[in-house]
């Protein structure tokens, strides 16, 4: 979901984004007007819980299983390593606007988050709005630390809430469990028509947005000028049934607050598309309307009516939506035209192209997930096979944000890639690569074959005598940094059960190289074998968070 440049609201493969306004938008399409699009929005949800009454228990019962589904991660990743300092990952100089090319780390404000660090995060997140409050032209630093916190997993409430208990008179945990909860929303809805979509499903979406309103509400109590939380409130707006009348007075005040600011004109304009009860013809007095002597950016404006456009045309007229979406990345660099231009390429096969396109957003914004995993998907296709290349934007996105329902199938694609390269490399004698790449592998969709495969690896050629193991141990003391070496030594010893010679051969290996995440792991399992559970747990913990995917799996387990 993408609404405008923050990652949320258009589908990836459909025109609609949400597909129960579809009779809104067929109004509009037929009529050419918003009145009859806002009569069909009302007449469609005055009738709504009629279409509901045929959903058996069956139907409840799948459709509760699958608003669980949708709030689950795709893998379980590990962590980004804990910040030490402002989460800023620093890039020299300015765009064509005047915009810092620096940019702010997601991935390591929720590793903050999953560590309890909410005292950093306060600190942090309120260095942020300053820097965006003294310069409109630092305004993405907020949106996108408030964006990181954008996802619905429900294993995260009780840092919210622990978040919101340890610093309650700063905006900062309020806008950020709002964001989660706002995420929640749109995982308790789905993304089927109305009439396919559990009555539950509403009210699940709506109760959540109520919480997320309210969340909302208490960070500006506490900072009127937080313009994600401004933001975030004219979404819930239009998208919801609760503040639908507001969306207008809602962008008003969020304009006056800061006139300049480039993200709450792109809220708005997401807010007059037809499929929502607007019109084309509003979008363009929009655009129109918005002083590009204050911030020349504001030029872009009119470019998403153009995308949108693209999105309906491209259902039967590729060719047209192209030239649309080219029209709209004529007016500047915006990820928001560069990402449905690089969709509109791929679905007429010219990968190449796309691959393009979706880079040079990806160079504008680093850590975007839906830009990530786009380019990961096009990294499976046939005329690229870059896996490694997948694996590397498909970790970064799952750090960023586990949920996106973009990832599951790109996943799988890129583990079997990356197992075929394994598999090339073991052929070629090239053992090492064959490991590291079985290891990427697992780190996205680990199975127990996968384990074998592994195993078969390390211990090829190991018949088990004596000269061996001793060779083996030779080539590990002669490579003390070398992890294969020693993990090859670890399996050639496990065969006779020699237990404490591999702890002991782990910890001198780990005071070598003690953020070794998967040393630790390693003496887990060999922990695990002796029954020393705690020791055990202990190390995969820390495997965990030197970033060691798999190694989280088995921290979380009950000991």
């Amino acid at each position: 979901m993408a609404f405008g440049d923050d990652n949320k609201g258009r589908s990836a493969n459909s025109p609609l984004v949400r597909p129960w306004l579809w009779v809104a938008f067929a109004a509009v399409l037929l009529a050419g007007g918003s009145l009859l699009a806002r009569m069909a929005i009302r007449s469609y949800f005055a009738h709504r819980a009629s279409q509901f009454s045929t959903f058996n228990g069956d139907a409840h019962e799948k459709a509760a299983i699958e608003r669980k589904q949708r709030a689950k991660p795709a893998a379980i990743v590990a962590l980004a390593p804990l910040p030490d300092k402002l989460p800023l990952i620093d890039r020299p100089g300015k765009d064509a606007y005047g915009y810092p090319l620096s940019y702010v780390d997601r991935a390591a404000l929720r590793s903050l988050l999953g560590h309890g660090k909410y005292q950093e995060l306060t600190k942090y997140l309120e260095q942020f709005e300053a820097d965006a409050e003294a310069d409109f032209h630092n305004e993405y630093r907020i949106h996108d630390a408030v964006d990181a916190f954008e996802t619905p997993e429900p294993s995260l409430d009780a840092n919210f809430d622990a978040w919101v208990a340890a610093a309650p008179n700063s905006f900062a945990p309020w806008v950020a469990r709002g964001a989660h909860r706002f995420a929640l929303g749109f995982a308790q809805r789905g993304a089927e028509f109305a009439a396919k979509t559990d009555v539950d499903n509403f009210k699940g979406m709506e109760a959540a947005f109520a919480l997320a309103f309210d969340d909302f509400e208490r960070a500006l109590r506490a900072n009127l000028r937080v313009m994600p939380a401004r933001r975030d409130e004219i979404r819930i707006a239009f998208v919801g049934a609760q503040h639908r009348g507001q969306v207008g007075a809602m962008c008003k005040l969020a304009f006056e607050v800061c006139p300049a600011c480039f993200q709450p004109r792109v809220t708005q304009q997401v807010a007059l598309e037809p499929r929502w009860g607007g019109s084309y013809e509003q979008m363009a007095r929009a655009a129109k309307a918005a002083d590009s002597k204050l911030n020349p950016r504001f030029r872009q404006l009119q470019g998403y009516e153009l995308v949108d456009r693209a999105a309906v045309a491209s259902a039967n007229d590729r060719t047209g939506a192209l030239a649309l979406n080219q029209k709209a990345v004529a007016l500047g660099d915006n990820v928001d035209f560069l990402l449905p231009l690089a969709r509109t390429l791929s679905a007429l096969d010219d990968t190449t192209g796309s691959l393009t396109a979706i880079s040079r957003a990806l160079e504008i914004r680093p850590q975007r997930t839906d830009l990530l995993l786009f380019r990961a998907y096009l990294y499976t296709r046939k005329e690229l096979r870059n896996y490694e290349a997948a694996y590397g934007d498909m970790l970064l996105a799952l750090r960023v944000d586990p949920t996106n329902t973009d990832g599951p199938s790109t996943l799988r694609d890129v583990a079997q890639g990356l197992d075929y390269l394994a598999g090339q490399a073991r052929q070629r004698g090239d053992l090492s690569n064959a490991l590291r790449l079985l290891d990427e592998s697992m780190d996205l969709f680990p199975t127990n074959d996968k384990e074998r495969r592994r195993n078969a690896v390390l211990t090829s050629g190991f018949r088990g005598t004596l000269e061996e193991v001793r060779a083996l141990e030779s080539a590990a003391a002669a490579a003390p940094h070398d992890f294969y070496a020693h993990q090859r030594l670890d399996y050639a010893l496990s065969q006779s059960a020699q237990w404490e010679r591999i702890v002991a051969m782990w910890s001198s290996f780990i005071v070598d190289n003690p953020d070794e995440g998967r040393a630790y792991y390693e003496r887990a399992g060999t922990y695990s074998h002796m029954a020393k559970r705690d020791a055990a747990h202990a190390d995969a913990t820390r495997a965990c968070e030197l970033g060691v995917s798999v190694a989280c799996a088995r921290a979380a387990l009950p000991r």
